[in-house]
């Protein structure tokens, strides 16, 4: 069956009679805990209810809670989109992070390389070309980058598959990362890109 949405292996689960388990296993005359099903979805709050009800009459007292199944999806689906906008928070801040450190190398190659341009703007290259060269580098930079944060975090998902963690490896979330890091490339290189294609030919071959 594998695991479980709260996390437990069903491979490694035995289920026994309560009587067996209370007596031979636990040691016990009552029982910690019960599980109902109902056949209709829609009786569940008439089934709490009735339940609660019955243990009230019994025990007298309100010394237990009934929940059911609606509200643990309630609970799970609040934490993953809780979840969701924090990591997305985090993704955004790393990418922000990662962009302005690639735009500030490519800024400083411009530099660098300021008399280079000049001798291939005066050579009959032009400004789109200059354009089209500064972005495929970002781009590429980018792209190798993508490239290893999907090696390392498929590399990451088999180690920890290896002691125990159930891993999902979904090819959604994967394209939409290396596309994000392609996409970081292009944006945050288009402004040094600009910079270089719009040198003048004559300042540029006159820098040292």
């Amino acid at each position: 069956k594998g695991a479980a949405p709260w996390g437990s292996d069903q491979d490694d689960t035995v289920w026994v009679p309560y009587t067996t388990g209370l007596v031979r296993i636990f040691g016990s005359n009552y029982l910690t805990g019960i599980t109902i099903k109902v056949e209709d979805v829609s009786q569940i709050e008439e089934t709490e209810t009735g339940i609660s009800e019955l243990l009230l009459a019994r025990h007298r007292t309100d010394d237990f809670s009934v929940r059911n199944t609606a509200s643990f999806l309630a609970m799970a689906t609040e934490t993953q989109n809780t979840l969701t906008i924090l990591l997305g928070a985090v993704a955004a801040i790393s990418l922000l992070v990662g962009g302005i450190g690639v735009m500030n190398i490519m800024l400083v190659s411009v530099v660098e390389r300021t008399r280079e341009i000049g001798i291939r703007m005066a050579t009959g290259a032009r400004r789109r070309d200059i354009l089209l060269q500064f972005n495929t580098e970002a781009s590429v930079v980018c792209t190798i980058g993508g490239i290893v944060g999907v090696i390392l975090g498929y590399t990451t998902g088999i180690i920890l598959s290896f002691v125990g963690v159930n891993i999902a490896f979904t090819p959604g979330p994967t394209v939409l990362a290396f596309a994000c890091a392609v996409g970081t490339g292009l944006l945050f290189g288009y402004l040094p890109a600009r910079k270089a294609a719009h040198l003048d030919p004559v300042v540029a071959l006159s820098s040292e």
